[in-house]
């Protein structure tokens, strides 16, 4: 599972989503949420310890059926119905997405965040050129 998965979790559709290798790895994601659709952006950081994702759940193996070390980021079974760590797991993982989908930007916040960078991130223009392309258009 990654970052799409959470944010999916959290109940919204991606529309975009892409990976960056900025000073701290970072992504962006074009997602509706409740009615509004705009960008969520978030880092993967340079090692396990500074990614969110990974921080939060790489360490989460537990007995599930005949698996003494399961975790349910690995691999495609997921977050199994009859496991009730899993279960605990999954809502948990809701909630990790929906902290992303609390910050919802705007096409315009987002390009200005994003070119705040461009005098020393050499990823800035790949991820302002990115945004633009993918623009959220204003009703």
């Amino acid at each position: 599972m990654d970052y799409i998965d959470a944010l999916k979790f959290g109940g919204a559709t991606v529309h975009d989503y892409e990976s960056f290798g900025s000073y701290q790895g970072e992504w962006l994601a074009k997602v509706t949420y409740e009615g509004k659709t705009g960008w969520v952006k978030g880092s993967y950081g340079s090692c396990s310890g500074c990614d969110a994702l990974q921080a939060e759940f790489g360490y989460e193996s537990h007995t599930c059926g005949d698996e003494e070390y399961y975790n349910p980021l690995f691999g495609d079974e997921g977050f199994r119905e009859g496991c009730p760590q899993c279960q605990k797991l999954k809502k948990k993982m809701i909630s990790f997405g929906q902290g992303y989908l609390d910050q919802i930007l705007t096409q315009e916040e987002v390009e200005k965040e994003v070119s705040e960078y461009l005098g020393w991130d050499t990823e800035a223009g790949k991820m302002l050129k990115y945004v633009k392309e993918r623009a959220v258009l204003s009703t």
